[in-house]
């Protein structure tokens, strides 16, 4: 029967109970996807903020593809921090913050429609940034004016394309687990996919 939470039972925490072998390689696996999520989390906040900081710099902020590429990165590294507090929360303690059904579909949404999100202001962003990497100055300009200065805005510019396409591939594959972790919800009233049946002799 499922914990209150998607929690792990007390007697496995306590470590009162003999647990077969098959139920302890269900709970090592089901404890790996939990620091994978962690991780994916992690990557996105990392991607996206650096990003947003990137799209804020004075030459691209003045582009409209890059104010968009800005505010959705912002977006994605709030939610992202959200995430990853929830999914430490759960490596910690076994349990969702949120009721289980509630935080699987939450993250499972969210994932999916931040993730469009980010991928959308990218690729505005990459096709203006085309304008100013291949040696055409379409508009892109600097304080200073110089050559210098505007093959430096052109790195950034890049640069922060780049970091908004790896911060929507980290939330693309959150999103395969977190659908996953729905499935397996689905399928058996549990977030974690059921162990093997023990081998019969």
């Amino acid at each position: 029967m499922p914990q209150q939470n998607g929690g792990w039972s007390v007697e496995a925490q306590r470590g009162t109970t003999k647990q077969p072998a098959a139920a302890r390689r269900g709970r090592h696996g089901a404890v790996l996807v939990l620091v994978l999520v962690l991780l994916l989390r992690v990557g996105a906040l990392c991607a996206s903020a650096a990003s947003a900081a990137l799209a804020a710099s004075s030459a691209t902020l003045r582009r409209a593809p890059f104010r968009f590429l800005l505010a959705a990165d912002a977006i994605v590294a709030v939610y992202s921090a959200f995430e990853a507090a929830a999914a430490a929360w759960e490596v910690a303690r076994g349990a969702t913050l949120l009721p289980e059904a509630m935080q699987l579909w939450f993250d499972f949404a969210h994932d999916q429609g931040f993730g469009y999100m980010a991928l959308a202001a990218a690729a505005t962003a990459a096709r203006d940034a085309a304008g100013c990497g291949g040696g055409r100055d379409e508009g892109w300009t600097t304080s200073g004016g110089s050559g210098a200065a505007l093959a430096a805005a052109c790195v950034r510019a890049d640069v922060a394309v780049g970091l908004g396409f790896a911060g929507f591939a980290f939330l693309a594959l959150a999103a395969l687990v977190t659908g996953f972790r729905v499935a397996c919800f689905l399928a058996t009233g549990s977030r974690f996919s059921p162990p093997p049946p023990p081998a019969s002799y």
